[in-house]
């Protein structure tokens, strides 16, 4: 995030040219908000902040550990951050000031970039208690950390199956690294994670464990999606985790990259080359990146383009951008 010095000023002249260079420099302070670290999202984040800092010499970028996506757009809207990381669904809910975000500033916060979608997780160990959804009854289970998207995720998969919290299950709302560990240690029956395939942790544990992900069946699917509209259907490959050899038909968002208006055309543009320009760097910090391309980018948005991200997008010909405009416009 960014600091502000607090400076003594002798003079007026001396207090106008110290003010302005100030300034200067704090505009040239950008901070993405990511998640707790060791998710995905805070591994993106800081791989980012690292190809724009080598490439775009007008910007000190950093990547900010928060408490997740909601907190991110909150933090935007308190103007203590100027990107962040977002599902497709709160990146609307941002644009629009809606949702967990309304009392904000309509129109502040704009799309950027999708990376990869975001599948839900249902985490367990093999031989455990826990083989079906219907077997997350009475259990104690992992909901993912207040403020981050997650959680209100997990919350949504339990109502849709009827359960609350205390009554039918015991909720444990922890940060993935935490939910994984207890896992290991048998003081979780299951987690519920939707993030960015493979997560890390999930990848860590399967070293000492034999884990398996519960499929979500077609008709808990349509169940969901007629309570939830912005999910949709999709799996995780066959193989993205040790011992997990089949696909798991899952239900997601898409997941990217929002910022401020507040920020310059000029240096949304660079930034979004340099991203561009680096994706095969930017895949060995996280494979995700290697399926980002200018058919993918738009994937999942529903608010406006940040001038910037728009005028590189058009430049490299992204399929549909003109459609997109429209859709999105007003």
């Amino acid at each position: 995030m960014r600091h502000y010095s607090k400076l003594a000023l002798a003079g007026a002249v001396l207090a106008v040219g110290v003010l302005s260079n100030s300034v200067a420099q704090s505009a040239d302070r950008l901070s993405i908000g990511s998640c707790p670290v060791g998710c995905t999202a805070y591994t993106w984040s800081a791989g980012i902040a690292d190809v724009i800092n080598k490439n775009v010499s007008e910007v000190n970028i950093t990547a900010e550990e928060t408490k997740g996506y909601v907190a991110n757009i909150k933090l935007m809207q308190g103007k203590e951050m100027e990107i962040a990381m977002a599902t497709s669904l709160s990146s609307y809910q941002a644009y629009s000031a809606t949702g967990p975000y309304e009392g904000g500033e309509k129109g502040k916060i704009l799309s950027w970039m999708s990376i990869a979608p975001v599948a839900m997780h249902v985490i367990t160990l093999k031989g455990g208690s826990v083989n079906s959804l219907e077997d997350l009854k009475g259990k104690r289970i992992g909901m993912g950390q207040p403020g981050g998207v997650s959680m209100l995720d997990a919350n949504a998969m339990m109502a849709t199956l009827g359960l609350e919290p205390k009554k039918d299950f015991e909720p444990f709302r922890i940060r993935l690294g935490n939910m994984v560990d207890s896992l290991a240690d048998g003081n979780l029956d299951a987690a519920l994670w939707n993030g960015s395939f493979p997560l890390p942790p999930v990848v860590k544990l399967t070293a000492s464990r034999e884990v398996q992900l519960i499929p979500i069946s077609d008709e808990f699917f349509a169940k969901m999606q007629a309570a939830y509209p912005p999910y949709f259907r999709l799996s995780i490959p066959a193989d993205r985790y040790k011992g997990i050899s089949a696909e798991t038909p899952t239900f997601g968002l898409a997941n990217g990259m929002v910022i401020s208006s507040d920020v310059s055309e000029d240096i949304v543009y660079k930034m979004t080359k340099a991203i561009f320009e680096n994706l095969s760097g930017l895949k060995a910090v996280h494979p995700a990146f290697g399926r980002v391309s200018k058919d993918t980018v738009l994937n999942g948005f529903g608010a406006p383009l940040h001038p910037g991200a728009l005028k590189y997008y058009r430049e490299i010909g992204v399929p549909g951008i003109e459609e997109f405009v429209k859709r999105t416009a007003g």
